[in-house]
Parts: C-alpha cells; sequence; structure tokens
C-alpha cells in the first residue's frame, strides 16, 4: 500500500465509522428507541351506587339485583363456546368463541351500568411519543383488568381527534372517521373535518378513537373493500367495537393468517358485527395487534405467535 494510502486510511475508517454509528442511531431513534410523549394519569372514577333489590333477602334484608340483560342475545352466539362469564350488580359481560367466515372469531358480550366503566390505557400512561408500546396482557394487570383489546393506536398516527376517559389528549383533525362513546351511554361515528374535538366533548364523549374505518353506521353496513385503503380488501386478522344499543357493547377479535383462521377482509368484518346486532361499528386496529385479553390469558392467537406492543388497549374492570 503506498505511503499517502496507508495515512488515509485511519481518517476514512473514522468516517465510515462514524457514518454507520450515526445512521445506526437515528434508525434506532426512529424506530426503536422510546422517546417523547406525554403523562397521562388514570381516571378517578366515583360511581353513585344505586341500590335495587330483587326481593329474595330474608325478612329485613335488602340484596342488591344484578344487572340484567337488555333483550335477546344475537343468535350467532347461540352456536359458539362460552369461554368467559362474570356477572355483578354493575357489569355482564360473556365471552364466546365462534366460527365466521373461515376464522376463530372472539366476542365479548359486554353490558355495562356506566359507560364510564370502558376505559382506556395507554402504554406505561404515555400518550404520543416515539416506539412507546406495552402488549395489552401488561397494560391490563397493571390497571387490574378483568377484560381488554388492543384498540386504534392513536400514538402511531400524528393527526387524528383522541379523547381518552374524558380528556382531549390530540385536537388536530384527520381524514379520518372517527367514534365516540358517550357517557349516556350511546355510540355515534362521524368525519372528524365536520366537528371538533372539542365539541365532540362538550356532547359528552368519554372516548373518542380515530382508526376505522366505520363498519356500521345507523344500523347499516357502510364497509368496502373499494374505499381505497389496500389493508381492507385483504384477510387479516381483525379487532372490533360496536354498540348494540344504550350501555351494550360487543368487542371483536378475529384471528388470521394461519392454516386454521384465513382472517377477514373489512366487508366481512363488518357482516360479523352486523350477526352481533350492532347498530354502530368501528374497526380497530389490527394485524399483529389484533389481541384479546380476559381474566389473565390472551385469549386469541395473535398472529406473530406473541403479543405485539401496541400504545392503547380498552379495558374493563371486574
Amino acid at each position: 500500500m503506498p505511503l499517502n494510502s496507508r495515512k488515509a486510511f485511519p481518517w476514512v475508517f473514522g468516517f465510515y465509522l462514524l457514518l454507520f454509528l450515526f445512521t445506526t442511531f437515528v434508525l434506532l431513534f426512529e424506530f426503536v428507541i422510546p422517546h417523547g410523549g406525554i403523562h397521562v394519569d388514570d381516571p378517578v372514577i366515583t360511581t353513585t351506587e344505586n341500590v335495587t333489590t330483587d326481593g329474595t333477602g330474608a325478612a329485613g334484608e335488602t340484596t342488591t339485583a344484578l344487572l340484567s340483560y337488555p333483550g335477546t342475545a344475537p343468535d350467532v352466539l347461540d352456536a359458539g363456546t362460552v369461554i368467559g362469564f362474570h356477572h355483578t350488580e354493575t357489569l355482564l359481560i360473556t365471552v364466546y368463541q365462534i366460527r365466521a367466515h373461515n376464522s376463530d372469531v372472539y366476542v365479548a358480550d359486554v353490558v355495562v351500568a356506566d359507560a364510564a366503566q370502558i376505559l382506556t390505557a395507554l402504554a406505561y400512561n404515555i400518550f404520543g411519543g416515539r416506539n412507546i408500546v406495552q402488549d395489552v396482557s401488561e397494560m391490563a394487570e397493571e390497571h387490574d383488568a378483568l377484560f381488554a383489546i388492543n384498540s386504534d393506536y392513536a400514538s402511531h398516527y400524528d393527526t387524528g381527534y383522541v379523547i381518552r376517559n374524558g380528556m382531549i389528549l390530540r385536537s388536530s383533525s384527520s381524514y379520518r372517521n372517527a367514534i365516540a362513546l358517550y357517557l349516556d351511554g350511546s355510540v355515534a361515528s362521524f368525519k372528524e373535518t365536520d366537528t371538533t374535538v372539542q365539541a365532540v366533548l362538550d356532547d359528552g364523549a368519554w372516548q373518542l378513537w380515530s382508526f376505522g374505518p366505520v363498519l356500521i353506521k345507523d344500523g347499516v353496513s357502510v364497509a368496502s373493500v373499494n374505499d381505497g385503503l389496500d389493508r381492507d380488501a385483504v384477510n387479516n386478522p381483525r379487532s372490533a367495537f360496536g354498540a348494540v344499543g344504550t350501555n351494550h357493547y360487543m368487542f371483536v377479535c378475529v384471528d388470521g393468517r394461519t392454516d386454521v383462521s384465513a382472517g377477514v377482509d373489512i366487508e366481512e368484518l363488518a357482516d360479523i358485527m352486523r350477526m352481533l346486532s350492532c347498530h354502530q361499528a368501528y374497526n380497530f386496529d389490527g394485524g399483529g395487534s389484533a389481541t384479546m385479553w380476559y381474566d389473565g390469558d390472551v385469549i386469541n392467537h395473535p398472529s406473530e405467535g406473541d403479543e405485539r406492543g401496541v400504545g392503547d388497549c380498552v379495558y374493563i374492570r371486574g
């Protein structure tokens, strides 16, 4: 090697080493290292107990009545397998496994006394930032949950209205349609550009999710595989939320990408929500994120074999 080349080699090697280290750091900082975001405290929930009696107590006693199921369960659930059941005076959850569209489908049929019982947890209680994710099971256990499901992964986006547990976390609108759960127990979807997040909160929104698309609106399926999003036309694992009536909700997780479960496209997901009698329904984040947890266990089969860390989940305490 010529003398000048030998002298230059350390400088060239050092330059490329620094370039490699810088590039590696930038990539890790962008896609791996958690950073940024804001801490969000868990809500302080105060409830007033309304005592009703079922007339079965001994003389001089009053007994609190269990929460009753509104109407009749959808026929599709009759053919399913019950894998979980919890019944109190304020909460009724039945978890089913059913079969639809060549896939295993997990359904949590939920009735609550108060819509504020539908809560949201954020990964490590942080909203926003980069690469701040946590398993649904970890969030559920940390929040003493009985049930949990991944939701819209709001921190994945830079825009889109976000209300969590009655608090505005992001007020910039997106092109998406959002869905809100209100404290009166009702549910409605809308274009974000048609309103403001403050107006939605003023109307009584407790949770607002921004992902989509809308599956069912006012009893009519509005999902389409031709909506311009390639992911919606492909069979995938899916998660969804639907409202049957006031304070009566369906949470759904569809397995996919396996020989046992093909997964569903967006129209098939809407069909499942229709079979569950939902008059409003909305698509949550899916793919490897689709996770349903109940009473200490992940009950579906995430497509990557293990849970994928996500930014948030919906949970219910027992």
